[in-house]
């Protein structure tokens, strides 16, 4: 399991009712100090979105993408648009999706 930010594995069973889910996003996370929201593009092994978007990202982070249909989770940054900082190539490679209103965030 890849961990990023303040929190930590706890090795706590959480049970839920039937026909429930966790809703809540971990937006609170005061460890996870780069934090986008941007109307981004998805695909062909990248996250696409406006100039500037991915500025304070770097090589090697690892980020988590929420408010997504397909692609919610961590990913690791293993290529950066170094001129306009305007996309991210991500492994695994995330699903073709977008342009859709996501947060990407990482520590």
């Amino acid at each position: 399991m890849i961990e990023a930010g303040t929190r930590t594995r706890q090795n706590v069973c959480l049970t839920l009712e039937p026909n429930r889910q966790m809703t809540k996003s971990y937006t609170r996370d005061v460890g996870m100090s780069k934090n986008v929201s941007a109307s981004i593009t998805f695909g062909s092994g990248e996250i696409l979105a406006a100039n500037g978007t991915f500025a304070a990202f770097g090589f090697n982070d690892v980020v988590l993408i929420e408010n997504t249909n397909q692609n919610n989770g961590y990913f690791l940054v293993t290529g950066i648009d170094a001129t306009n900082h305007a996309f991210l190539t991500l492994q695994p490679p995330p699903k073709a999706e977008g342009p859709i209103t996501a947060t990407v965030r990482t520590a």
